[in-house]
């Protein structure tokens, strides 16, 4: 191969994978907003699962019922986990043990590890609201 020629070649897989190699492409923008009970969940975190086992879970936190994530496109099984404070234990079995929190779940297992929802990722953006309900 002469030099223009391995330097073409080296050019051309350069843009191509400029074009295609970059952490966005094959994901869509889904931003949007969590309810409990009619009031924006104060805080959690929302993972997209894929269905398929294709391509990588996505997440990110839920701020004041509010949350934008860039996710893989494909059909994903919806989680989301509120922790609340609950009381205080001890980290270890010890009189000198530190106090810790307390941490249990604040939503119903089926939106979160016995997940009901789903959502279809395409690319572009999308607006999403889930409204769950705590009974």
């Amino acid at each position: 191969m002469t030099r223009l020629t391995t330097n073409v070649v080296v050019l051309l897989l350069g843009l191509s994978c400029a074009a295609g190699c970059s952490s966005e492409a094959g994901k869509g923008t889904v931003s949007g907003e969590v309810t409990l009970d009619g009031q924006p969940l104060t805080e959690g975190v929302i993972r997209f699962v894929p269905v398929d086992g294709q391509s990588p879970t996505a997440d990110t936190a839920i701020v004041v019922g509010r949350f934008g994530a860039a996710v893989p496109i494909g059909k994903k099984r919806v989680e989301i986990s509120a922790p609340k404070v609950v009381g205080k234990r001890k980290m270890y079995d010890t009189p000198n043990s530190p106090w810790v929190d307390d941490v249990a779940e604040l939503l119903p297992a089926r939106y979160n590890v016995r997940s009901e929802l789903t959502l279809t990722v395409s690319k572009g953006s999308q607006q999403k609201h889930f409204q769950l309900t705590s009974k």
